[in-house]
C-alpha cells in the first residue's frame, strides 16, 4: 500500500470512530468520504498521459 491509501484508511477509521462516539455527522461524513475516495483512487494528482 502506498502512503495515500494508508492516509485514506486512517481517515476512514477516524471517521467511523467519530460517527459512533461524537455523533458529528458532517465531520464524520467528510472523513469517511475522503477515506473511501483515497482508498479507491490511490493517488492525489492526475497523471499526465
Amino acid at each position: 500500500m502506498n502512503k495515500v491509501r494508508i492516509i485514506g484508511l486512517m481517515a476512514l477509521v477516524i471517521g467511523i470512530i467519530i460517527q459512533f462516539t461524537l455523533e458529528n455527522d458532517f465531520i464524520s461524513a467528510l472523513l469517511i468520504g475522503l477515506g473511501i475516495g483515497l482508498l479507491v483512487v490511490g493517488r492525489i494528482k492526475k497523471s499526465a498521459i
